[in-house]
């Protein structure tokens, strides 16, 4: 599981910038203890979790294939529309608002962290220039009633994906790890796409 997210520990999640690290020790540990073979490694993500994939495979080249499920291209307008659903006000109207909430939650983690200079890795998380720096495949699957993280908001992240890749938008889907999720309403489709990717 995430940081922040239970039952794992922490007050805030990073989008990757933390999370990329997590991953980089996960792996390490899983080298040392099960001897695994790093050469062959791949990812599967769902939802906030791609953006962590992103950024770390843009960062370690021995990945082979990365499963993308329910991604966003862009935390911003995630931020928004999550504010738009808390408060009932239409995104339109919240731009200003989440331009002052997030700049604010950065400035928290930021003093968390003890990183005092902009530039030092918070700013630039971007999970489309991620994506067009990774030279693995990408199997993007987006359930089109994704009613949390809706397809458009993924739009953006299916054009900067790299060659080879592939884009599943299952029919009567949601988000992923929820019951609606591809893998239980597209059952067979799922595990054959799944089984044949990786």
């Amino acid at each position: 599981d995430l940081r922040g997210h239970p039952p794992s520990r922490g007050g805030f999640f990073t989008f990757g910038y933390l999370e990329r690290e997590d991953m980089a020790a996960m792996l390490r540990r899983a080298e040392e203890r099960f001897r695994l073979d790093a050469s062959r490694i791949a990812v599967h993500s769902c939802s906030a979790g791609s953006s962590v994939a992103l950024e770390w495979a843009a960062r370690e080249p021995r990945i082979r294939g990365i499963w993308l499920e329910s991604p966003f291209a862009d935390a911003r307008a995630m931020a928004q529309r999550y504010l738009s659903k808390a408060t009932g006000i239409p995104p339109a109207l919240l731009g200003l608002t989440t331009w002052f909430a997030l700049r604010r939650a950065v400035r928290t983690v930021r003093e968390a962290l003890c990183l005092l200079e902009k530039g030092e890795g918070l700013e630039e998380l971007d999970p489309i220039a991620a994506a067009a720096s990774i030279r693995a495949p990408i199997c993007l699957v987006h359930g089109r009633l994704d009613g949390l993280v809706p397809p458009h908001f993924a739009a953006e992240l299916s054009e900067s994906l790299p060659p080879g890749s592939t884009i599943w938008r299952p029919r009567g889907a949601g988000h992923c790890h929820h019951d609606d999720e591809a893998q239980r309403v597209e059952k067979e489709e799922y595990l054959r796409r799944w089984t044949e990717f990786f």
